[in-house]
């Protein structure tokens, strides 16, 4: 279980899962939504390696990334894979439905290089391959987001079944592999498990993921810390450190530093003060 966010529950969040057909390349779909904002309301989101790309209902917002403001205008927006935290900003009235791919799913669906999207927010135009005008008219013209889900996996199955692009037979296996070690794990003994070779991991993860295996690995072990922190049974940030696959807890401190801009400390003493404020209650993670 993870614990409830009362900011997250302001803003109606809801996890949608994916249809059969998609679940190896699609993780979930979710929703946000709000009506009215007595002042600006700004979400930090740590990196997973993966993209996504939303569909905005509503009112216009913007996103900041690496020191970079994105103005989100357009009815779709893709949300490219980075190792940096992203700053959501919203002021006005709030409708969207975002589409999250699993690390490596977003390949098959887009004929662009995937490190294209890389460490920012790009608009997404309608195209001969990506007809979003008509798939827009059409979501439009449904009542409730269960209706509007449906269309947008529609919509998805075809682009799959469409698709001329494979995953390395190698990639889901020891993408999976590195979750469930946590991030734990080297790259030597991973090309040893799958027998490939330095280079040929990293061509394909820039090409499958956009971003390279070196920092894949990072970015999963600060998630570990993270989700460590969030249980709010810490004992001390040394053992934090070591329970993380990390040598010491400086060198932990620098790489959370990184990755969520704010000290291990900071980031635990607010948790802390988010849940008194939220009563205790729950949510079941995803």
């Amino acid at each position: 279980m993870g614990y409830f966010n009362a900011n997250l529950d302001a803003l109606n969040f809801k996890l949608f899962e994916t249809h059969a057909l998609l679940k190896p390349y699609v993780h979930s779909y979710w929703l946000i939504q709000k009506k009215d904002f007595k002042k600006e309301m700004i979400y930090k989101i740590l990196s997973d390696a993966s993209m996504g790309f939303s569909i905005n209902f509503a009112k216009p917002y913007f996103s900041k990334m690496n020191n970079n403001t994105f103005d989100c205008i357009t009815n779709f927006s893709i949300d490219g894979p980075t190792k940096y935290p992203t700053y959501l900003h919203f002021d006005k009235e709030l409708y969207i439905i975002g589409v999250r791919f699993k690390t490596a799913g977003a390949y098959v669906f887009f004929e662009e290089k995937i490190e294209s999207f890389a460490d920012k927010n790009t608009p997404l135009h309608n195209t001969k391959n990506w007809p979003l005008d008509a798939l827009y008219s059409t979501l439009i013209s449904k009542n409730t987001v269960e209706e509007r889900i449906k269309e947008i996996e529609n919509f998805l199955i075809k682009k799959l079944q469409e698709s001329k692009k494979k995953n390395a037979p190698w990639m889901f296996p020891l993408i999976s592999k590195v979750l469930d070690n946590k991030g734990d794990i080297t790259l030597d003994s991973l090309c040893k498990d799958f027998d490939i070779s330095i280079r040929q991991m990293e061509r394909s993860f820039k090409k499958e993921i956009g971003l390279s295996p070196k920092v894949f690995l990072r970015v999963i072990r600060m998630r570990n810390a993270k989700d460590l922190l969030n249980k709010l049974d810490l004992e001390s940030f040394t053992k934090t450190a070591h329970e993380t696959g990390f040598f010491d807890q400086s060198h932990f401190i620098r790489e959370f530093k990184f990755f969520m801009k704010e000290t291990p400390k900071n980031y635990y003493k607010n948790k802390l003060s988010l849940i008194k404020l939220s009563d205790f209650k729950t949510y079941p993670s995803k």
